[in-house]
């Protein structure tokens, strides 16, 4: 007999790969690793292939790892053994987890211990085996008495102590089972934040918390224990009814692994460790990061004709067809004095311009923005008079259009001219129009985002229906926001992610 597993793998790394190597090393069997997807070819009798599957469910759950078919075949096949060096990986895993709950310390299956340096008295110091349960029990003292603890990886220094009403960066529950108490979290957020690579994630403070405290934001970043030490300090205080350790970063060497869930799709934030070595090497070496980053991201697509929507909150955006020509010419003013000029060589824009002064302030001032939908967004957001500082506007706007609960908004125009320009007189003009007939914030909000998602994917239909594109790679920081992506994912079927991560 002959088992055959197909799993969807949103990544290239070696992860999934090496702990099947790990569990399933006492038996024979193809590996193959392809377009997202990894196939396992495993031939023997009934129980042969029952302990192999067995073997495999000690394996910690990887967030890249999606749904997986298995199928019983009837044929033949020839194991090709192939030899591979690994990245080493310091996870917490299944293994050195429950090992610790019995009493007893295990490296984890890449045979480290604990990677990361803490601070408990006056210096930096390497947790082993011998030193563990010293160093824990100083450390719990510690934070019982409000101390903080330091510690450093390849990421940066933290300090953390026991969650005493501040919030600086991010929370670690003592237990998963304790998130609840806080945040909204649902069981596929749940998956995400527990899975080996134990990501960053924001979450929705709950209603009751919300009541409680005076706070910033509805939300915030999470994480799950990541490390042996880390791990037996939270086991231990939530014996003593601790919930939540509060973390800050006190130095920044890399961006923390960082992910969204949006409409059930994993999407990569920041946070460059799971991409392929070369990648990050390639990217890091490079002047213009972002665009060695997009050029990583296109390289996966060397057979398909990828529509490449890159749409950033710190860079110009670009949409690039065949790898090379960018469709999107977008100009921006260098001040809404600018705007006012431009449209007002329009006797109705005119009209319009005059009937808005007379109802509301319009902006004036010099603008030192990128030629980006994130930058058009921020004067939108001025002329709503969310902000008076363009990013925070745009922010501002998104948040609104991200927290609406209505079906739809109102319809902008996102156009391009008889030039090819984008022509965001038109966009602005819309939004004016619809702020002037009284229709409320968040609905013109939540329409300036949809009717961008509605232009990306006229541009793209209008491509396909002409066989120069067969899908959408999203790309850029701005598809972190689910108002935009959700709208993108129901109106471009063929739309692709990337394991590498939307900001650099």
């Amino acid at each position: 007999m002959l088992l055959k597993i197909t799993f969807d793998y949103r990544s290239k790394n070696d992860i999934f790969e090496y702990l099947l190597y790990f569990y399933a090393k006492n038996y024979i069997y193809d590996y193959e690793q392809k377009d997202e997807k990894i196939i396992i070819k495993f031939q023997g009798e009934k129980e042969e292939i029952q302990a192999f599957c067995s073997n495999l469910e000690n394996i910690s759950h990887s967030i890249f790892l999606d749904k997986f078919d298995l199928k019983i075949i009837e044929e033949n096949f020839t194991p090709i053994k192939k030899e591979k060096k690994f990245t080493k990986r310091s996870f917490l895993t299944r293994l050195n987890a429950n090992a610790y709950t019995q009493g007893e310390l295990l490296e984890n299956e890449w045979g480290i211990f604990v990677e990361e340096e803490f601070k408990i008295e006056d210096e930096f110091i390497k947790i082993t085996k011998e030193n563990f349960h010293d160093n824990l029990k100083k450390a719990l003292e510690k934070l019982k008495n409000k101390e903080k603890i330091h510690f450093k990886n390849s990421k940066g220094i933290y300090a953390f102590e026991i969650f005493n009403e501040n919030l600086d960066d991010f929370l670690m529950p003592s237990d998963p089972k304790h998130i609840n108490a806080f945040f909204s979290c649902n069981n596929e957020q749940l998956k995400i934040l527990a899975g080996v690579e134990k990501p960053l994630m924001k979450l929705k403070f709950n209603a009751i918390f919300r009541q409680n405290h005076q706070l910033k934001d509805d939300y915030f970043k999470m994480k799950i224990y990541d490390n042996l030490f880390l791990f037996a300090i939270c086991f231990e205080l939530e014996k003593e009814g601790v919930k939540f350790l509060n973390f800050k970063k006190l130095e920044h060497f890399e961006d923390d692994f960082e992910v969204a869930l949006i409409e059930n799709k994993l999407v990569v934030c920041r946070g460059y460790d799971y991409i392929l070595p070369e990648f990050k090497n390639l990217i890091f070496q490079k002047e213009d990061k972002n665009f060695a980053r997009i050029s990583c991201m296109l390289s996966d697509f060397k057979d398909k004709k990828p529509l490449l929507l890159e749409l950033s909150k710190k860079y110009d955006d670009i949409i690039l067809l065949d790898k090379e020509l960018n469709l999107l010419k977008l100009c921006l003013p260098k001040s809404y004095d600018e705007f006012y000029q431009t449209i007002s060589q329009d006797e109705v824009a005119k009209r319009l311009l005059t009937n808005y002064t007379k109802e509301f302030t319009l902006p004036q001032k010099d603008l030192n923005i990128t030629n980006s939908f994130f930058s058009l967004f921020g004067m939108v957001g001025m002329i709503l008079e969310l902000d008076n500082d363009e990013q925070n506007a745009a922010l501002k706007l998104l948040t609104l259009a991200d927290e609406s609960k209505m079906a739809k908004g109102v319809r902008i125009d996102f156009k391009f001219n008889e030039q090819n320009e984008f022509d965001y007189t038109k966009t602005l003009r819309s939004v004016m129009s619809f702020k002037l007939a009284g229709v409320e914030n968040q609905i013109i909000a939540l329409g300036v985002v949809e009717s961008l998602a509605y232009f990306l994917r006229d541009l793209f239909d209008d491509l396909r229906a002409k066989e120069q594109v067969n899908c959408a790679l999203l790309s850029g920081s701005l598809f972190e926001h689910k108002s935009l992506s959700k709208n993108v994912f129901k109106h471009i079927p063929f739309f692709k992610l990337s394991d590498v991560p939307l900001w650099i």
